[in-house]
């Protein structure tokens, strides 16, 4: 949702994202891929690479803004990711993004993410708008990544040992704590609270970690979290031996959660479920009730 200088942002280091060039109107950036950012079917998604999506989509008008000598911040109020290529387990992703409109508020950016063999595997949009909040960490702070502890990735399930299971089944077994969550939900701290068919509830703690240089959680890491929890509402529909792959997911900023803070309550709910597309809603909102960011998922139902 923020974007600094890409060399001196700690969750960048948090994550491994390297900056490649930093020109403005056009970014690049490498992420690499491994075992901490897997779903609970050892499965790379979008949601593996959301603060990638962030960074790549609002650093170029950030540099724009600052190329015309102005001390800004921007964020990003909305940010729309279509799938392409499988996306694989290990490697590198990279990332390249494009400020294609910038005016004195706001601006309009598109990216690329692709892989190892330069196939693209995710394609992004994005409008950053400039804002006037302050900063609660000063430049130094903030590139410091050294007091950001890494957890050991969790585990997660092999495929074939849910093959026979009723994706209702698996996801009501990540609530109960005898299905693995997976490295993503653990680096999250995501803890599902309901689960019924085309319906699931979680929450999330904001902490340390997930925090721009004003204090609130990266827009990324509410992609990580939209992403996660829209997937599991989908896997409730499917039947045993059946899958699922996110093809789209928009997400509107509307309120930035501080981190650390209370946590965000994620509901996720099918709105429409066909023979091949389900649409979901999903809603974070804080503890009392107001809407930090509403997304919208379309996810592909299949044999994958």
């Amino acid at each position: 949702m923020t974007v600094t200088a890409p060399e001196t942002d700690r969750l960048n280091a948090f994550m491994g994202i390297d900056t490649v060039t930093g020109e403005p109107r056009t970014v690049a950036f490498r992420q690499p891929l491994g075992n901490r950012f897997l779903d609970h079917r050892g499965r790379t998604t979008v949601g593996s690479v959301g603060v990638l999506t962030d960074v790549v989509l609002g650093a170029a008008p950030h540099l724009v803004w600052r190329g015309q000598g102005r001390d800004t911040r921007s964020v990003l109020t909305q940010l729309s990711a279509s799938t392409a290529n499988p996306i694989s387990a290990q490697g590198n992703l990279h990332g390249t993004g494009r400020a294609v409109h910038v005016d004195e508020d706001t601006a309009l950016s598109t990216a690329q993410i692709r892989d190892d063999a330069g196939d693209l595997v995710i394609q992004l949009t994005g409008r950053s708008m400039v804002v006037n909040r302050p900063a609660v960490f000063d430049a130094d702070s903030f590139a410091d990544a050294s007091g950001l502890s890494r957890p050991t990735p969790e585990p997660w399930t092999d495929p074939a040992e849910l093959t026979d299971r009723p994706g209702l089944d698996v996801v009501s077994g990540i609530a109960a704590g005898t299905v693995a969550r997976g490295p993503l939900a653990g680096l999250l701290g995501l803890r599902l609270q309901t689960v019924e068919k085309g319906h699931v509830t979680a929450v999330v703690p904001p902490v340390e970690w997930m925090a721009n240089p004003m204090g609130a959680v990266q827009g990324g890491v509410l992609v990580s979290v939209a992403d996660a929890v829209a997937e599991l509402a989908a896997q409730t529909l499917t039947a045993a031996g059946r899958q699922y792959r996110l093809l789209n997911l928009t997400l509107d900023y509307l309120r930035s959660p501080e981190a650390p803070g209370p946590d965000m309550l994620v509901e996720a709910k099918v709105t429409r479920a066909g023979r091949r597309l389900a649409s979901i809603d999903t809603h974070l909102t804080a503890p009392d009730g107001a809407v930090l960011v509403r997304a919208h998922a379309s996810v592909h139902m299949g044999s994958l």
